[in-house]
């Protein structure tokens, strides 16, 4: 890899914009090596520093030179993506080049939000948490992908390689790149100059402000309709709701004849009522003033207005007496406008029209209003401090004009200075600003609001919810005191977790260290921890949270009355910031004496690394409980006796290796979830746990103790984790409304008939277990099964003979099992992606008609050492992987009967399968070589430069006679003929001999690759995949002789370039690499090279004339991204011409 990127000092010249929990440790982690290594700085979420604000990452957009839009089935599961996509469609009107990719994705899906693609956005619109301006967002999220629409996109389809396709991105990449215009600057330590006449702020970014443009519709300033609009402009302190109003009622001013602009003085909130905001209603409204007493102004009002338009706007309301007569409508004429801006969108709730949330200014416009203030010249030392101070200020203009004052006529010095300390130490103007917002807040909502800055930033949302929001214990009434922060902008929600803007970050930090009674304590060595924990009695009771990180300290006793007097402690953390496994971390603080909490004590949060204790303390009461993490802990129990905790949801209690009863969690009726994993001395589950009526998950992975689970019933139950409980007996159905069960590693000898209750099973995982002989026959009753895994399982010898069909089976793993032959109910399960057979010593051949499984994609049957042959193959299968079938002869010829307009990348790997007869061999050569010759080039792959479409590798050392252009060693140079343009012409096939006789087993990928270079074009050599793996393997492959690989890609795109006519010669290369770097053990002998042309038209005839053939078709069509036609629906010409290729060779 690259030199690594830190992205707060390096600028990137690509971000990936992608969704995280599909693609980010496959592709994007394999796109992001592979940019990296051509030298492109490329930017992913990742990169951005730990508890760095979600934002931060519109401003590395707008860094930018390129981005690339990585859409896939799962993109609009979040929110943060599509918000990415909407800035990058907004900086693509500047500078930024947005390049879509679509992976594995039909352009049509997001077009028409099809399928997952559009229930994910609709689901993503749907939710609660989203407040009154969803339909805003979603407005926003459609036009961006629409614009994604317009533009010229890579396609990966389903069946596509991918290892291919990233070298086709960093091409168009690398190419993109030297095209745009990027401009320098030097460097040095110049002082900025001051400027005397500053333009004022408003002008800055007047042109081009996308904000109020977005106002401008929502608010219809060209008054086009008789509808009245009140609309509400909110956002925090400084993020410019006053400056854009203005420019609204400037606009309206122009359109509507009466119009008044009302500013409130927070100062002033109870002298301006709704008495004074009528006065100046009146006043302004209203040409002609009339004397107006208190008592006849609503009716002169009213009167006077109700055949006129007006336009109001009300600045910085802070109460809702101030906007009372706003609602009452009926003195407000038809077509009106009204702008009410406030930092509490709660005021306006049920009031208006439509609301916009302020958004950050971007990069370029919070750069030119910082250096506008500055005055600084271009000087790369000061434009990359520019870069940090306006990133730190998140695109609020207050922040950044007076950033800029602060800095103009400073050095570079005094720069660097200053920006060390912008989160310890605010601008006074700014934390003037803000602190008015936080001054209004009743002690609650203070006190949530420092717990976040402290505790919670960047936290999971429904998590921070529940621990910070108060409520009464004897009502259970729930406080609403995140939903009161989050509607004045103090906190934020992006993508699921709890946000705060860098500014109010470090206000909530001043405001906790001013104070001389320390409320929340982060410690981190043996004086603080002295200091802090030995203050006197009247600083104790104002301590809410406690973080003690052990990393660097000393091992040392904790007092026994350490917490005593502490009556509003909430939160205690001990851990190790250095070891996030925590499994070879020790425990630092040590509990000689026991601990004491106090009296009546209202710990919300308990999380202690390694607690040395053997239960918590006796007088500690869990009544306000709600999340209790005891890692790597020495307990026996929680408490020797059941102790009542209403409020817990969360227990983590993993590699308690003493833990051996959980007596003491028995009286906690609305726990969550229950993480036992790795609780080696936990030998049973007590019968009461069926009064944890809530729970959801319960983990007990590794309890290597537990013998079998109570007879009990827990309906709330979705997931129940066994693995590696290697004692575990006897499974017993618990819950009826298992979604997930994994068994896994554990001594069960079969599965109980309860089992196919189990009507929401979606994954059972039963992988490793020695003694499973046997599967019951209801197994098929199991209809929303989707993956069953019985790798390894040595004592299984037959599947059952399912007479239910399991129509949402997707994936069966069998491989390491020990059945001979699959029943014929096989064939039920028609919408099977993935069968897995591989390492099976009694299987000696596959006795069922694979031909009619349409839908099966990847077909294992690696080191099946007894095969001997393989019948006709799945017409639409991806890979067929036969590695190390040593006894395997004779394949079906033809292979396959693929469908004949479906575009389906087909990989045959046969390596170390040293028994096959030379007709196979044939039978496979011919069907790579009919295959490609009716993948039209016209139809197909034209988004592509080059992409391995068919490929196959078998043992041998002589090139077929198809390859007429042949060559030892690895380069092959020829001339092109001199119809190569022409239009029949599809694509190219190459062969190649490798031999491996210096390899030694590995583990990593292996590809043997081929460059295409042509002579008299301007273009980059094209390389592409010819076979292989891409991805390591959990064993090491070895490779006992010569192996011959074949690939086939179109040619599409070469024939496109304006001077292709103009080639005469191409030079192919050939090599073996891991995926980085060339393998020099393996030996190029010879390669070969033929251009492949599409069929005559006259070859055609009619599916009737075969009648064998003919018997092969179906009816069934597909959906969810897999063929939609089928042989009886197929393109006639297509369906004629290929049967008539097969025909030839039978």
């Amino acid at each position: 890899m690259a030199t690594s990127f830190d992205s707060s000092d390096v600028k990137a010249d690509v971000f990936i914009n992608f969704r995280g929990a599909e693609l980010r440790t496959t592709f994007i982690s394999h796109l992001y090596t592979r940019l990296r290594r051509n030298g492109i700085n490329a930017f992913i979420d990742s990169d951005e520093h730990a508890g760095q604000k979600l934002q931060n990452l519109f401003q590395r957009i707008e860094d930018s030179k390129i981005a690339l839009a990585v859409l896939s089935s799962r993109y609009t599961e979040s929110h943060w993506c599509l918000q990415e996509l909407v800035k990058m469609m907004e900086c693509s009107m500047n500078n930024l080049l947005v390049i879509p990719i679509f992976y594995k994705l039909e352009i049509s899906t997001v077009a028409e939000l099809k399928g997952d693609f559009g229930l994910h956005m609709w689901n993503l619109w749907r939710l609660p948490s989203r407040g009154r301006d969803r339909d805003n967002r979603i407005f926003k999220w459609s036009e961006a992908l629409k614009d994604v629409l317009t533009r010229k996109a890579l396609v990966l389809p389903a069946t596509g390689e991918e290892d291919d396709f990233l070298t086709t991105i960093v091409q168009h990449v690398r190419n993109a790149l030297t095209q745009l215009k990027v401009g320098g600057g030097g460097g040095g330590n110049p002082r900025p100059q001051r400027c005397l006449n500053r333009a004022p702020i408003a002008n800055n970014n007047e042109s081009e402000d996308q904000r109020l443009k977005q106002l401008e519709v929502k608010l219809d300033v060209e008054c086009n309709d008789k509808e009245t609009r009140i609309v509400g402009i909110v956002g925090m302190p400084g993020i410019g709701k006053t400056y854009l109003a203005k420019k609204l009622f400037d606009k309206l001013e122009k359109k509507i004849s009466h119009c008044v602009l009302i500013e409130f003085d927070r100062e002033k909130t109870q002298q301006q009522g709704s008495e004074w905001l009528q006065k100046k209603l009146v006043e302004g409204l209203l040409d002609d003033i009339q004397n107006c007493t208190d008592t006849n102004a609503p009716e002169a009002l009213k009167d006077s207005l109700m055949d006129k338009k007006v336009a109001i706007v009300l600045d910085n309301v802070s109460d809702k007496k101030q906007i009372e007569l706003v609602g009452i409508c009926d003195w407000i004429n038809k077509g009106s406008r009204i702008v009410i801006t406030t930092s509490d969108k709660s005021l306006i709730e049920g009031l208006i029209y439509d609301l916009f949330e302020v958004p950050g200014l971007n990069e370029r416009d919070g750069l030119k209003i910082f250096r506008d203030q500055v005055c600084c010249t271009q000087e790369e030392n000061f434009m990359e401090l520019s870069r940090k101070f306006v990133n730190y200020a998140g695109g609020n203009p207050l922040a950044l004009e007076e950033f800029g004052k602060e800095l103009s006529g400073k050095d570079e010095v005094h720069w660097e200075t200053r920006l060390g300390t912008l989160a310890q130490c605010s601008n006074p103007k700014i934390r003037e600003k803000l602190g008015i917002c936080y001054d209004e807040l009743n002690e609650q909502q203070k006190n949530a609001f420092l717990d976040i800055a402290y505790f919670f930033r960047s936290q999971d949302e429904s998590y921070v919810r529940s621990l910070l929001d108060s409520y009464d214990l004897e009502s259970a009434e729930l406080g609403q005191e995140f939903r009161d922060l989050s509607h004045k902008f103090l906190i934020g929600v992006c993508d699921g977790r709890v946000e705060m803007h860098n500014l109010l970050f470090t206000m909530a930090k001043e405001i906790v260290e001013a104070t001389a009674e320390k409320s929340r304590l982060l410690l981190s060595s043996c004086a603080e921890i002295t200091n802090a924990l030995g203050l006197k009695k009247d600083g104790k009771d104002k301590v809410r949270g406690i973080i003690i990180d052990m990393s660097n300290m000393e091992e040392m006793p904790l007092k026994k009355n350490a917490l005593v007097g502490m009556s509003c402690l909430r939160y205690v953390k001990v851990y190790n910031s250095l070891c996030p496994t925590h499994s070879e971390t020790e425990c630092k603080l040590n509990l000689p004496d026991g601990l004491e909490f106090p009296k009546d004590n209202t710990v919300r949060c308990l999380h202690w690394v390694k607690f040395p204790g053997k239960e918590l303390p006796s007088d500690f009461e869990p009544a306000c409980l709600i999340d209790l993490s005891l890692p790597y802990s020495n307990i026996t129990t929680v408490w020797s006796c059941s102790k009542g905790a209403p409020n817990l949801k969360w227990v983590d209690l993993s590699y308690s290796s003493n833990l051996n009863s959980l007596s003491g969690l028995l009286n906690a009726p609305n726990l969550l979830r229950l993480n036992l994993e790795g609780c080696t001395s936990l030998k049973e589950l007590p019968d009461e746990m069926k009064d944890l009526t809530n729970l959801v998950i319960l983990n007990l992975r590794g309890c290597t103790s537990l013998l079998s689970l109570p007879k009990i019933t827990m309906d709330s139950l979705k997931t129940l984790i066994l693995s590696g409980c290697s004692n575990f007996q006897t499974f017993e159905v618990i819950s009826e409304h298992l979604e997930t069960l994994y068994l896994n590693g554990t001594s069960i000898n079969g599965l109980p008939s309860a089992i196919s209750n189990l009507h929401s099973l979606i994954l059972l995982n039963l992988k490793d277990c020695k003694n499973l002989a046997t599967l019951p026959d209801s197994l098929g009753e199991l209809k929303s099964l989707q993956e069953l895994k019985l790798s390894r399982c040595l004592e299984l010898t037959s599947f059952p003979d399912v007479k239910a069909k399991m129509e949402s089976l997707r994936v069966l793993l069998l491989d390491g099992t020990s059945i001979a032959e699959m029943p014929s109910s096989i064939f039920d399960l028609y919408l099977l992606r993935r069968l897995c057979l591989s390492r099976n010593d009694n299987i000696r051949t596959l006795k069922f008609d694979m031909s009619q499984m349409f839908h099966l994609k990847w077909l294992e049957l690696k080191y099946c050492k007894n095969l001997t042959s393989l019948p006709l193959l799945p017409p639409n299968l991806h890979c067929l992987n036969a590695h190390g079938c040593t006894s395997l002869r004779t394949v079906a010829s033809p292979l396959a009967l693929p469908m004949p307009n479906e575009q389906i990348h087909s990989t045959f790997i046969f390596t170390n399968c040293h028994e096959m007869e030379q007709d196979s061999k044939n039978a496979i050569i011919s069907y790579i070589q009919k295959k490609s010759e009716l993948i039209s080039a016209d139809r197909y792959n034209q988004d592509f430069v080059f992409k391995s479409l068919i490929g196959a590798c078998f043992p041998g050392c002589e090139l077929p006679a198809w390859f007429d252009h042949q060559a030892l060693g690895s380069v092959l140079t020829l001339e092109l003929p001199q119809d190569c343009n022409a239009g029949r012409n599809v694509g190219i096939a190459v062969c190649t001999v490798i031999s491996f006789k210096e390899y030694r087993e590995q583990k990593n990928s292996l590809q043997v690759t081929c460059s295409c270079e042509f002579t008299n074009l301007s273009m980059s050599p094209e390389s592409f995949v010819v076979g292989g793996w891409s991805k390591p393997e959990d064993e090491p492959h070895t490779f006992e002789a010569d192996h011959i690989f074949i690939g086939y890609t179109s040619f599409y795109n070469i024939k496109k370039n304006q001077q292709f006519p103009s080639a005469t010669e191409v030079s192919l290369r050939f090599q073996v690499t891991n995926g980085t770097s060339e393998v020099s053990t393996c030996k190029v002998i010879k390669c070969g090279f033929s251009l492949v042309y599409e069929p005559d038209e006259t070859e055609s005839i009619s599916w009737e004339a075969n009648p064998g053939i003919e018997d092969h078709r179906s009816t069934y069509t597909e959906d969810n991204g897999c063929p939609s036609v089928t042989p009886t629906t197929a393109n006639s010409y297509m369906g004629y011409t290929f049967i008539n290729y097969f025909r030839k060779q039978q």
